[in-house]
């Protein structure tokens, strides 16, 4: 798609907004600047300095690809005229200096107040642009609206500037009036000269600007390429995602995603808890789900394209499925995958083609052999690190995959040949080298949730008492062996998931620094010992190495049990 640089005055992009010829795509996020970043943003212009580029798409009211609006602060009725042009980057700037110069009622971020800006003639004069820029809340600078007071002060509203003729004026008529010396060997040669050169940088200050041409009627590849352009463009603030480009489209069809999520989150408890009621995130996984249960793969130029017929019985689909998702995934009952919390959560992406695999098999009725599937692919999955990075094709070949292997069971899943090779054949896969919160970690934590594991000292379900997990053999007991056995164990070996299980704070205040050895005779129950620590994948071999305080020997006997767990879960 062929672009048009430009440059264009500043002053002249603000007057288009105000006039309805500039709006904002639906999409826009609102107006999030705080008073440094306006101020930052004035001190940059009067300087001179390069504020970026603005990014146009050219349009007009009859064929606009998006519903638009006008910027905040400025009067809706004005978009009653036909616009030119939306604004796809660069709003925060044009919103800010609308919000300079026209002073609207409305609260800066991280304050309950709206705030004027002002000019400092006197810093002006002096050279000092730094520090020319001051705002104050709006209840507290009415005396600055005073004539006479900015005459004697020489700090100006900055709504004054579009008006700086008059301002100017009326300033030269008191001041020649008030003292004729100071007018004619100070301000005349020396304050007009150095605030003239500055109003006329401010009137003149020009932006560079790169104008999409108009998207033609219907035409889903040029809208994908506009969303193309605008995520390679918009590299810094609040990205935008399909979810937000797509409300803005199928507005038009008056299909309201923002009371669909509304919806959403009030009817299903998990969708809210895990997205924490917003759609920035689970937004653009409901749309993957969509997509999946309308036979489509997920990239974003098929998700901006979704077809609003149907849209929202689909939708409604959607989220059903995806809260049953959740609550396999968080589930610690036999067939559930233990990410009893969000911490634990391995892939949060995997939700879409969970949900989307959970409703094929119960819309076709598919058996047992179907659900054992399901869970093999989650797992191997997990262990593979398969949704780690960029996951769009990775989510629909897996459905895809799951589709024909149900089909054929010769058929075997990519992800469950890769952990055949990578893990259940290979004699070299380890966990003593995970000490990082990557998914083989967190995958653990979930297999110890699901093992039942019983807190050390209490002989009770973990899921009663403070979830979180803790080294086995110590921290601080490991590092004291260097100073007495001179054995040394690195951090990564000390913190491997191998030696780590989900303790409660208590009991893990009790363990401190002692010896496994001394601290399983003082806190796990006698007659319990074994099978509590059997729930924490500790069996025999382990417990007997703990009783030597023999570390590595308890990683080598732990991991193969653990190991044994991961390949039982992925192997047919």
């Amino acid at each position: 798609m062929k672009t048009t640089p430009d440059n264009q005055k500043l002053i002249s992009l603000i007057e288009e907004s105000r006039n309805g010829k500039l709006v904002l795509p639906q999409f826009q996020r609102n107006f999030v600047w705080s008073r440094d970043d306006i101020t930052s943003l004035l001190v940059s212009i009067l300087q001179g300095h390069f504020i970026g580029s603005f990014l146009l798409l050219n349009t007009d009211s009859e064929n606009a690809p998006f519903a638009y609006r006008p910027l905040q602060g400025i009067d809706p009725i004005s978009i009653k005229n036909s616009p030119n042009a939306m604004i796809l980057d660069g709003q925060q700037r044009l919103t800010s200096l609308h919000y300079v110069f026209a002073a609207p009622n409305i609260p800066l971020r991280w304050t309950k107040h709206p705030y004027r800006f002002f000019l400092d003639l006197g810093k002006v004069t002096n050279g000092d642009l730094e520090n020319a820029v001051l705002s104050e809340r709006w209840s507290d600078c009415n005396h600055m609206l005073e004539r006479l007071q900015q005459f004697n002060t020489k700090i100006i509203p900055m709504t004054e500037i579009e008006n700086w003729h008059k301002w100017v004026f009326e300033y030269e008529q008191w001041l020649v009036t008030k003292d004729q010396e100071e007018y004619f060997n100070h301000y005349f040669p020396i304050d007009k000269l150095a605030w003239t050169q500055l109003l006329e940088l401010l009137h003149t200050f020009v932006v560079p600007t790169i104008t999409i041409p108009k998207i033609p009627k219907e035409d889903s590849n040029a809208l994908a390429e506009v969303c193309a352009i605008f995520e390679k463009i918009n590299s810094t603030g609040v990205k935008l995602s399909v979810y937000d480009l797509l409300t803005a489209r199928l507005y038009k069809n008056k299909i309201d995603l923002h009371a669909l999520w509304d919806e959403t989150v009030d009817t299903y408890h998990l969708m809210d808890e895990y997205s924490e009621g917003s759609p920035e995130e689970f937004g653009v996984y409901v749309l993957r789900t969509i997509a999946l249960l309308r036979g489509l793969d997920v990239k974003s130029r098929t998700l901006i394209n979704l077809l609003p017929k149907n849209f929202e019985k689909d939708w409604r689909t959607a989220v059903k499925w995806m809260e049953k998702a959740l609550k396999r995934m968080t589930s610690i009952s036999s067939d559930g995958f233990g990410a009893f919390d969000r911490k634990w959560m391995p892939y949060i992406t995997m939700i879409s083609p969970l949900a989307a695999t959970l409703h094929a098999i119960s819309t076709r009725q598919l058996d047992s052999k179907a659900y054992k599937l399901m869970r093999r692919w989650y797992w191997a999955s997990i262990f593979t690190e398969r949704y780690a990075g960029s996951v769009d094709s990775t989510i629909y070949r897996d459905f895809q995959d799951f589709q024909k292997s149900i089909a054929d069971p010769s058929n075997e899943m990519e992800v469950l040949r890769i952990a055949r090779t990578n893990i259940l054949d290979n004699p070299a896969f380890t966990l003593r080298n995970v000490s990082r919160l990557n998914s083989l970690y967190r995958g653990v934590i979930c297999l110890v949730a699901l093992r039942g594991a019983k807190d050390f000292s209490a002989d009770d379900s973990i899921q009663f008492h403070t979830l979180e997990d803790h080294h086995i053999f110590p921290d601080a007991y490991l590092k004291k062996m260097r100073q007495t056995d001179g054995k040394i164990f690195s951090s990564d070996r000390i913190n491997c998931v191998v030696n780590r299980t989900l303790i409660a704070d208590q009991t893990n205040g009790k363990i401190s620094k002692k010896a496994p050895s001394i601290y399983l005779e003082e806190i796990i129950p006698g007659d319990q010992q074994q099978s509590i620590l059997s729930s924490h994948f500790i069996e025999s071999a382990a417990l007997r190495a703990m009783q030597s305080d023999d570390y590595e020997a308890f990683l080598a006997n732990r991991e193969r049990v653990l190991l044994a767990e991961v390949a039982r879960r992925i192997a047919p």
